[in-house]
């Protein structure tokens, strides 16, 4: 071992004979001040392994990585390569024991070409290599065996995020880890790149590597891995082989909410349109159902995304006046993206959006906002150093026609608790309070359309269904349109009249809330393989 290392070999390693793993992770906890976002993790990674690492957003999966890389101090564990300790080791130096990772943000040296990127990381891994292989022969070795070699030449920073992926997987590789660690591998990458990725780690594995997968496309994961663990709020709650961890009702709670009572916001027809809870329908005949519940907004054929990367595949849906449609699917579907464009925060590239009968132009959000369309984004999007009444205040400068007095009657109305906090900075609120704001304000612009991106993030589950039930009021009552992405799966079935399923950038399946809960597990969890 070269001097300066600072590892030391595992007290009483077990005799040669015992298999040791490739990884071990022992009692890892981490704390950013109060919150606890790992707690007391503990797994194993065999060599020749792809073992997956999965859970819902903010479940402490990347903090993970972090901390086995040396890039995040922890409180309390042990961190294991093989026979070494390397707890307290620094990154370059696991690196030199077998260490290599990607990154769920890429991070690339964005001018300097594919090739050039790889090759410096073959320099480092020169001494690992038993190939024989220069680092500018390992650097198109890489390229070659992960099909990219075509874009050697091409800067970083010009790449497409799926290329530049598998070029950042590349640069891992030519380290020559024994552990490879990969975080959300898959993202950018089309069905049939995605299916390549799947044969290139079957292939590592077979070489003796071990494999650590952090990924959101559960199909990847359940076909590929040998074991799971499942982490929830920085806690490991199941872990097995894909077929038990898929059926075990603890991991679909965690990723898809408790099961909760149908809210029946709506009456759904035998001709199919969904009417207001307050509608009949045997007032009309099944004919003229549709007349009753018109088309309020439309997607034809959506488009779009962020530079080179189209997000969104074709997208297509319609959304009836006073209905809520749940939109869902597993973390990367393109979820909030289709909000975004929606909403007029992101261009189209091609495809049409509809609002009562006149298309999305120029200055879309300007002409949306208008036309009656509010989202309310994902997290607090309020004024922290603001008071409750002056948050509220901020909206009646768009109309001089609107009171002070009576916007903050209806939002107290809406929102009881508000009427407490009149005098309270913003910022100082709980979570659900700060919720509650966001969206009392957001009603002051008397929206017929409303988009909720994550209305229940961060919050307790019976903050959740308090604002769902101010959300079943608002569609029953008033009439509002509401489409909703939501982690809490079943919850926002219970509310909705209708439901799709998105799964990368693609709408794979729409319906009833009844009809789309059998599908549900396996969009977000893969499905089962056939037997």
């Amino acid at each position: 071992m070269a001097a300066g290392w600072r590892c030391r070999p595992l007290v009483d390693s077990p005799p040669a004979s015992v298999p040791v793993a490739a990884l071990a992770v022992e009692g890892i906890s981490v704390h950013f001040g109060g919150l606890l976002a790992l707690d007391a993790v503990s797994l194993e990674v065999a060599a020749g392994e792809i073992h997956g690492l999965i859970g819902p957003n903010g479940a402490g999966k990347t903090t993970l990585f972090n901390v086995i890389t040396g890039l995040q101090p922890h409180t309390q564990g042990r961190v294991h390569l093989g026979h070494h300790e390397v707890t307290g080791a620094k990154p370059h130096v696991r690196s030199q024991l077998g260490l290599g990772r990607t990154f769920q943000r890429i991070e690339l040296f964005g001018t300097l070409s594919a090739r050039e990127n790889v090759q410096v990381a073959a320099e480092v891994g020169h001494g690992r290599r038993t190939s024989g292989r220069s680092p500018a022969e390992e650097a198109i070795y890489q390229l070659e065996r992960l099909g990219i070699l075509h874009v050697a030449d091409e800067p970083a920073d010009a790449l497409p995020t799926g290329l530049a992926r598998l070029v950042e997987m590349a640069r891992a590789l030519a380290t020559a880890p024994d552990v490879l660690l990969l975080d959300e591998p898959s993202s950018g990458l089309n069905a049939e790149e995605t299916g390549g990725l799947g044969e290139v780690l079957r292939i590592l594995a077979s070489e003796g590597m071990g494999i650590l997968l952090v990924e959101h496309d559960m199909a990847l994961v359940m076909s590929v891995c040998a074991q799971v663990d499942v982490l929830d709020y920085g806690e490991v709650i199941a872990r097995g082989d894909p077929s038990s961890v898929r059926a075990n009702p603890a991991v679909q709670e965690a990723y898809l909410g408790g099961e909760t009572e149908p809210a029946g916001l709506g009456v759904t027809t035998a001709a199919g349109a969904t009417l207001p809870a307050s509608a009949s329908a045997a007032s009309a005949p099944a004919g003229t159902i549709r007349e009753l519940s018109p088309v309020v907004l439309s997607a034809v054929d959506v488009r779009a995304g962020y530079g080179r990367i189209e997000v969104l595949h074709g997208v297509s849906l319609e959304v009836r006046k006073g209905s809520a449609l749940a939109l869902l699917g597993p973390n990367g579907a393109g979820k909030t993206t289709l909000l975004n464009a929606i909403s007029g925060q992101l261009a189209l590239t091609s495809g049409t959006v509809e609002v009562g009968g006149r298309r999305l132009r120029r200055h879309a959000s300007e002409h949306l906002a208008r036309s009656g369309v509010c989202m309310i984004p994902e997290g607090r999007a309020i004024f922290p150093n603001l008071t409750v009444s002056e948050n509220l205040l901020m909206y009646t400068f768009r109309r001089r026609s609107l009171k002070r007095a009576s916007v903050e009657e209806q939002a107290i109305e809406r929102f009881p608790v508000l009427g407490q906090r009149r005098a309270q900075l913003a910022g100082t609120l709980s979570g659900g309070e700060q919720r509650m704001l966001s969206m009392a304000r957001a009603l002051t612009t008397e929206p017929e359309i409303l988009l909720l991106d994550e209305l229940s993030m961060g919050l307790a589950p019976l903050i959740v269904e308090e604002l769902y039930e101010v959300v079943g009021q608002l569609v029953t009552s008033e009439h509002l349109t509401i489409i909703m992405v939501e982690q809490f799966v079943q919850t926002a079935l219970s509310f909705a009249d209708s439901a799709a399923i998105m799964v990368n950038g693609e709408l794979v399946k729409t319906g009833t809330p009844v009809e789309i809960r059998s599908d549900v597990v396996g969009a977000y969890l893969g499905a089962e393989a056939a037997g």
